[in-house]
């Protein structure tokens, strides 16, 4: 479990001799980047370091449950401090700061990579990048029980929750005997399981099961397999659901039979969202997202692009 990575040891201590960190998750963070900020969060205030957390957007609703969201402040503090960690951010732009802070990438500040993309940029000074994570929280635990940090069981629970987001509550593929020894370590520590699994995953509103319907009903599969759905800008207004809300769609609209890849495109502010999942070992949708300027892993990647969505018929004659 050990992680072998020349890094470790230099980030260490950065942090013995670090008086206020800085914290940054991608924009719009999902399980993974939010569990993430706050786990280090957690574990730095425990060492009685001033830590910090900002974020490009408000996290997403369904996260209230995380020990310590109300910490999370939106918009970049002045960069004053004497390390920065980002973390769960493959590329710069996912962030939301690359244009409005670039220093932060260009390694003339104390910064720290720390992700489980394969993408990823190594933007940091020091980076921490283990592509065959299953969540970045994985390796931050890995980390905390390497340097001797102190893990509290709310840190716990914000790190079950990033293992437990980014495997689909352990049933992707990426939920291997490491992840889960991890995961029942996290458990040991106090993580809340019960906590994360109700809020996460047994918990739907009205506006969003309205949402998901949209997304079944445009549901369709090419000539080639591959399982398509669009949702546009008018329903989410019609359904009143935000765009947090579609998170896990695209897992079930993947489980239909004899299917290449899926993928769920969605109209978001002038902008049109691509999310892409396969359960082949053949196909790699990272691959197919970089043509669109994305990333992200083998079996699960997206991409983001400017425009909006227009439907369009094809007829064809067959004999």
């Amino acid at each position: 479990m050990k992680l072998e990575h020349h890094d470790v040891q230099e980030i260490g201590k950065w942090v013995e001799n670090a008086r206020r960190i800085l914290i940054i998750p991608h924009k719009n963070p999902d399980g993974d980047a939010i569990g993430s900020a706050l786990g280090l969060y957690r574990v730095f205030s425990d060492m009685g370091k001033e830590a910090e957390v900002a974020c490009y957007d408000v996290p997403p609703t369904p996260f209230n449950f995380i020990p310590d969201i109300e910490k999370v402040k939106v918009g970049l503090p002045e960069l004053t401090h004497d390390i920065i960690f980002i973390v769960d951010s493959g590329a710069t732009h996912l962030t939301g700061f690359n244009e409005s802070h670039p220093r932060l990438f260009d390694k003339s500040l104390p910064t720290v990579n720390i992700d489980h993309h394969p993408t990823n940029e190594n933007y940091g000074r020091l980076n921490l990048v283990a592509p065959t994570a299953a969540s970045t929280t994985s390796i931050l635990y890995r980390l905390v029980f390497q340097l001797d940090w102190p893990l509290s069981r709310e840190a716990a629970t914000c790190f079950l929750t990033g293992i437990y987001t980014d495997t689909g509550s352990f049933m992707h593929s990426n939920t291997d005997s490491l992840t889960l020894q991890i995961a029942a370590r996290l458990v040991a520590r106090g993580a809340d399981l019960r906590s994360i699994s109700k809020e996460l995953f047994n918990t739907t509103k009205i506006s969003t099961l309205q949402l998901w319907g949209r997304v079944l009903k445009n549901t369709y599969q090419t000539g080639e397999g591959v399982t398509v759905s669009v949702v546009t800008e008018k329903d989410f207004e019609d359904t009143g659901a935000d765009y947090s809300e579609m998170t896990g769609v695209v897992d079930y609209v993947n489980s239909v039979p004899d299917s290449a890849y899926s993928v769920i495109l969605s109209e978001r502010a002038g902008k049109v969202k691509g999310s892409l999942r396969t359960l082949r070992d053949e196909i790699n949708v990272s691959d197919i997202a970089s043509q669109w300027g994305g990333g992200g892993h083998a079996k699960a990647a997206g991409f983001t692009v400017p425009g909006k969505l227009e439907r369009e018929i094809r007829w064809k004659v067959v004999e």
